[in-house]
Order: structure tokens, then sequence, then C-alpha cells
């Protein structure tokens, strides 16, 4: 089976997904999209030429769908970012003979290779993964079940009704507030297990772990991997690091202690503050014009509601 990646970003998320790629293609050689969302960012990615890496200007894709030139003019940045979520992959199913698309956020970093869980998948037509919220984020349902950051597509003729769907569903309303049980493009997925009979619900425990699960489980270090409760972490979603204006990356943690929280701190958290801040200081040495660049594309606000 023929898959492909994608994802997005603009030049202000580059250095974590840089290092999201890097981690990735460490696992997997599979093609990754990258749908550049500002001309900086194509062009740092058009100088970098990362192997088996394509780069979308987002030109082209609004291009190919003119509906998107009001929703740019209406919609706060961030949202409109979050509307481009299915244009992506149905982009890509007309562009390419891929039979299963993965959209994956910018800010993860892999652990693990994927590849144990895909094989999970079968005959899926999509595949999403939940929040698994921890009790103290147990109130941040009222912003999705599931968590964007990890969607598969696969082309079938259910598949490609959710891909259609869902851009249907953004470009109508996608914002940045809960209103009629919708928020962003997130809690459109709460329908989806119903919708769809061959949906995948990813349930593996290192699968998207992040501040608003961890405290779910157990976590050890075992031969080099660090485990959660008995799954090895395939990728923690580091949403809403902070890159500091002296250099420095911060990782929001939660208020827990023990050794879960010691494993957590010197096996995930701080390895990856440290190479991120490198990475950042080797961005901005070869390309200074990310010196004037915003710290962030996300609003903060955003890991609290799970993204």
């Amino acid at each position: 089976m023929k898959e492909v990646y994608c994802t997005y970003f603009d030049h202000n998320y580059l250095s974590r997904a840089t290092l999201m790629i890097e981690s990735l293609r460490r696992h997997d050689t599979s093609p990754i999209y990258v749908l550049a969302l500002s001309e900086l960012c194509e062009t740092i990615l058009s100088d970098l030429a990362l192997p088996n890496v394509e780069v979308i200007p987002l030109a082209t894709l609004e291009a190919a769908y003119p509906e998107l030139a009001p929703l740019k003019q209406e919609r706060k940045l961030i949202e409109y970012y979050f509307t481009l979520s299915p244009f992506l992959p149905h982009y890509l199913f007309a562009q390419t003979d891929a039979e299963r698309i993965t959209y994956i956020d910018g800010d993860l970093y892999f652990f693990t290779s994927p590849r144990p869980v895909i094989e999970t998948f079968g005959a899926a037509s999509v595949a999403i993964t939940p929040h698994r919220f921890s009790f103290e984020y147990r109130n941040h349902l009222i912003f999705g079940r599931f968590n964007v950051a990890w969607i598969t597509y696969r082309r079938t003729a259910e598949g490609l009704a959710c891909v259609n769907a869902y851009k249907a569903e953004c470009t109508a309303w996608c914002y940045d507030r809960v209103e009629d049980g919708k928020f962003g493009d997130q809690k459109y997925l709460d329908a989806w297990p119903e919708r769809y009979p061959s949906l995948k619900i990813i349930e593996q425990k290192g699968f998207n772990l992040a501040i608003w699960n961890v405290n779910n489980y157990m976590m050890r270090a075992k031969n080099g991997v660090v485990m959660i409760d008995d799954d090895p972490l395939v990728f923690y979603h580091f949403a809403s690091t902070q890159l500091l204006p002296d250099g420095t990356a911060r990782v929001p943690v939660p208020a827990r202690g023990g050794r879960s929280m010691a494993v957590l701190m010197n096996n995930v958290v701080r390895p990856y503050e440290q190479i991120l801040e490198k990475e950042r200081r080797r961005l901005a040495e070869r390309f200074p014009a990310l010196a004037t660049a915003k710290s962030d594309i996300r609003y903060r606000s955003r890991v609290a509601s799970g993204e």
C-alpha cells in the first residue's frame, strides 16, 4: 500500500516541524508533503531540501480551491490555518496515487516507530486518536473527544466521503470558540465513529501522549524505551511549547511527582527542549530572516483545549 504523510506549518513553527520530520524519518521513509503556510517557510524548506519531503506552496492549494479566498479574509489567521486541515489530504488524494494519507501536526516528536500501530489499522477507512483526558482535564471534553494531531484516511468510498464531509464542515464553520457543539476543526471528529463504520480508534497509550493525558499512566524507562504502562511511547505531542526570546524552550508539564514525573522530565521533556533550542539556533544562524518571526502560530490557550 502506497502511504504518505502530510503536515502544514509556517516559518514560526519551523524548528519544531523539522524535528518532527527528522524523528519520523528515523522510523519511516514514506513521503512527507508539507504545505508551507508562508513564503518564508516555503523558501527555507526549499533551501533545506529535506529528503523525500515535497513542499506545496500555500498559493498552490489556494489556487486549487477558490472557496478559500473569502475564508482567508474573514477568519483569524489561526482559524484559517485550521480550516485547511481537510483541504490538504483532499488535495493530495487528487494529485497523488497514495492509497493512505496521514495528516500529522508539526509539534509531534517520534520516539519509536509508528509502523506497528499503523499495521493494526487493517482495512479501516479512517483512524483517529482520542484525547484520553486525565481527571484534571475532564472538563475539556467540550473541545472534542478526539485530537486532530494524527488522522489517517484511506482511499476508499468511506475514507473519501470522510474527507469531503470534513472539508465542507470546515468551510462552513471553523472558529476558535465553542459554539453549537462545534470547536475549530476538532470537534467535528466526535461524530465520525457513528458516521463511518470502518473507522479505527487508536487506543495505543503511547500514541499522542501529551500534557492532557500523561497523568493517566505509569511511565518507566525499559531497555532505552519509554513505556506508557505496557505500551512503548511512539510520539509525544509537545503542544504549546514556548520558544522564549532568550533562546530557551519551555514545554508545559502537569503537576505530578514521583517516578513517572522523573521519567517524563529526564527522557522526554528535557531532551526535547535541548534539541529544540539547538535546532532553533541552527536555523536562525542559517536563515537570519527568522529573527523577526513571531514566537508561535497557535494560541497558548489551545493546550487547555487539547490541541
